[in-house]
């Protein structure tokens, strides 16, 4: 008989890089695992964002902006008429909709402050709690949007 051990075969190469074989590499055989514009490419786009930001804040801040709370109050006047219950009646959707247009009209002229808008966003979040506003929640948003709307200087 022979004395030779068999020897384990040779293992075959993976086909990718283990984390221990990149790390004990020298650097001259390392390859980076982004390109090297990817650092640079991804701080201009944050760059760009929060500047994006910044601008949006100060048009916001500066009473230019009343287009753009116009658009999102009619967003947010739109979905409180979907979260509608079956007790709100077709002259209480008729009023909350005469009041919310007269403030988006308000607000796009730029005759209400963010101040003067606080009641009505806080009743907004009261009502809409529950994904359901029942009629006398309908009738203080409506309440809530007239008086906004009555402090506007003419």
């Amino acid at each position: 008989m022979s004395d030779i051990i068999p020897t384990a075969p040779e293992p075959r190469p993976l086909p990718f890089r283990r984390p221990a074989d990149y790390y004990s590499a020298p650097l001259s055989e390392v390859r980076p695992i982004f390109p090297r514009w990817v650092p640079f490419g991804c701080g201009a786009a944050s760059l760009v964002a929060v500047l994006v930001l910044f601008a949006g804040g100060a048009v916001a801040g500066s009473g230019k902006g009343g287009a753009l709370f116009a658009t999102l109050f009619g967003a947010m006047g739109d979905e409180i008429k979907g979260m509608f219950a079956k007790d709100v009646t077709a002259p209480q959707k008729t009023a909350f909709d005469a009041e919310m247009k007269t403030l988006r009209a308000n607000l796009a002229g730029g005759k209400v402050s963010i101040d003067q808008l606080q009641p009505l966003l806080q009743g907004i979040r009261d009502a809409s709690m529950d994904n359901s506003v029942s009629g006398a929640e309908a009738e203080r948003l409506t309440r809530a949007a007239r008086d906004v709307n009555e402090r506007v200087k003419k």
